[in-house]
């Protein structure tokens, strides 16, 4: 197979599933490989991804310059899953980079990130940290202008104030909101209340920050104990966050508040291609395909290219 067949016939692999890939590949270029013959190309270069994609998070002379006094360094980060062999469902750890230069706006409320570094973990979170780590260290020297925004977990939360503790941390508007409608779920029972409910504390938490939604939590009166443990296990979270949620600060200065972005970030890396219909895959499968697409995804692909050429 030629350089140039195993790039494309790797490409179509990151992208669809070997059978798919094989029909595609036939479909458009009159060529028969076999789904197992794609499906070997792709682990190997999945191993070989991996190694590439350490050595860039290492190299400070490809990451970009964030110079300007206004530029804003995003970072985020979450876990999902994925159908393993081994473990049933196994936990994919993903990071997302990307500056506030890279935000293009379409229209006045659509817009797109034209350039991000991503990086991935199946398994525990050390591994990814250190992963983590090995690129944003170099980015220091922000402080503040390094922005986490992130979920509620302890873990996260450990991690940036330990080895970032001069970034700012935002928790994600929408994984907030989210805990607090569910809270109301469970204690308010009439509909119509308590949508109005919500719209007031989603108007409040944008226009007062955490603390306000606090209080006016703290006064909901709870008749049952179930209620009441709903309303100290949500209060418990609020409280422990409260200083990541000032939002109007947030917004006043232009910062995002909210992890779409990493939602994508998820759908595109890992969803895409793990979760398609009847895929279930071993750990060590399923870091190769994830490779793969990590490398196209931080616009690396010609060192693939590259490898291709001088091994022909």
């Amino acid at each position: 197979m030629s350089p140039l067949l195993k790039d494309i016939v790797s490409y179509v692999g990151q992208s669809e599933c070997y059978e798919s890939s094989s029909e595609v590949i036939e479909k458009t270029m009159g060529l028969r490989i076999d789904d197992n013959k794609i499906h070997r190309l792709c682990n190997d270069l999945g191993e070989k991804s991996a190694e590439w994609l350490d050595d860039q998070r290492k190299d400070n002379d490809t990451k970009p310059e964030i110079s300007q006094d206004t530029e804003v360094l995003y970072a985020h980060c979450d876990g999902g899953y994925v159908l393993t062999r081994e473990e049933k469902w196994k936990e994919v750890k993903v990071g997302r980079v990307y500056s506030s230069n890279n935000l293009l706006k379409t229209n006045d409320k659509r817009g797109y990130i034209d350039e991000s570094w991503y990086t991935f973990h199946i398994g525990d979170h050390t591994t990814f940290e250190e992963k983590m780590e090995q690129y944003l260290d170099s980015y220091k020297y922000l402080k503040e202008r390094m922005v986490f925004i992130v979920d509620g977990a302890i873990w996260i939360h450990n991690w940036i104030n330990e080895k970032y503790p001069c970034a700012l941390k935002i928790l994600d508007f929408f994984h907030a909101y989210e805990k607090i409608c569910y809270f109301s779920t469970k204690v308010i029972s009439d509909k119509i209340k308590r949508k109005k409910w919500q719209i007031d504390m989603h108007a409040k938490l944008l226009k007062e920050g955490g603390q306000e939604v606090i209080k006016e939590i703290e006064k909901i009166t709870c008749i049952s104990k179930s209620k009441s443990e709903e309303k100290e296990k949500l209060l418990g979270y609020l409280r422990r966050n409260e200083t990541r949620m000032n939002y109007p600060s947030y917004l006043k200065q232009g910062l995002q508040i909210g992890s779409g972005a990493m939602e994508a970030a998820h759908r595109t890396l890992v969803q895409k291609r793990c979760k398609l219909s009847g895929q279930r895959w071993t750990e060590k499968g399923a870091t190769n395909i994830i490779s793969l697409r990590n490398l196209n995804m931080n616009n690396k692909w010609s060192v693939l290219q590259e490898y291709l050429r001088n091994t022909a």
